[in-house]
């Protein structure tokens, strides 16, 4: 009996010097996908079709800017482009006129060469004749090169009508992504600066955090590494995956809360957690763990 009693204490004695295994935890703050809702194009909001909370998808309008002064530029652009196609058929025109005198010219030059020859009529003769030919190939030329000049200004116009277009388009703003209304910067009525920001958006469907974890934990963990976080109030544990690990080592951040505030070398690692239900905000503190 007095053995069996030794053999027990010794078994606690080990049991209570041996070192216990550290549990994983870490404290971190939520943060949602925030989207910048902004106008390459400025103006004055006819129609503003959203509150701040309100949620959007992709695509939805938020708001509609006056693009009338935008209208009436394209409608002069397009006047422009009609007047080219106009002076297009008068140059094609010149050009079947010079191209038909230089048929002519070439003839009678050809018959005055062969006269000349023949001795029949004087060599003033001929380089009238060849004074003719010269000018009819230059208005030839020239035809032309007014037909190349009216093309670049086509192309310019075309150009502009694209820009122009695309402004156009740039005045309906719609959302870039699914997510909730959480600031608007303007009213319907007041008018927006080119580059001005309408709106801030929110994402909370699947948020994401930052842990800072020592060189030991590395080997533990790798893309695809599962999570659990922990809200006050909340029972229940929530889902989360390791995106990323940092590839270069930093001092621990001062706004991070670890359990020893020693000065160390961390690594930066990404998670993304899923809150189906909305649990989770932006700015939430939370509790993450191994499982």
């Amino acid at each position: 009996m007095k053995k069996i009693i030794i053999v027990l204490a010794l078994i606690v004695t080990l049991s209570a010097c041996s070192p216990r295994q550290e549990k994983a935890s870490w404290t971190s703050q939520m943060e949602a996908s925030i989207y910048k809702v902004s106008t390459q194009t400025g103006g004055k909001i006819l129609s503003l079709r959203v509150k701040e909370g309100d949620t959007v998808n992709a695509g939805d309008t938020l708001a509609v800017l006056d693009a009338r002064e935008l209208q009436y530029n394209l409608e002069q652009l397009l006047a422009g482009l009609q007047e080219i196609n106009a002076q297009e058929a008068i140059f094609r025109t010149q050009i079947s006129a010079a191209e038909e005198d230089l048929a002519y010219v070439d003839t009678r030059q050809g018959r005055n060469e062969r006269l000349y020859e023949a001795a029949v009529i004087p060599r003033q003769n001929l380089e009238d004749g060849q004074i003719q030919q010269t000018r009819a190939q230059n208005l030839l030329r020239t035809a032309r090169q007014n037909l190349t000049v009216l093309d670049a200004k086509r192309a310019s116009l075309q150009a502009q009508q694209k820009i122009l277009q695309k402004k156009l388009v740039d005045t309906i703003i719609t959302s870039p992504a699914d997510g909730v209304v959480e600031t608007l910067y303007y009213s319907e009525g007041e008018l927006m600066p080119p580059l001005g920001q309408l709106a801030e958006l929110s994402d909370i469907t699947s948020p994401e955090a930052n842990i800072y974890v020592s060189e030991e934990w590395l080997p533990r963990l790798k893309p695809g590494t599962k999570f659990q976080i922990r809200v006050q109030g909340q029972a229940q544990a929530l889902s989360a995956e390791l995106i990323r690990i940092s590839n270069r080592a930093e001092f621990t951040p001062k706004t991070v809360l670890t359990p020893d505030n020693r000065s160390i070398m961390v690594y930066a690692v990404r998670l993304r957690a899923e809150n189906p239900d909305g649990i989770l905000k932006d700015g939430m503190p939370v509790d993450i763990s191994l499982p």
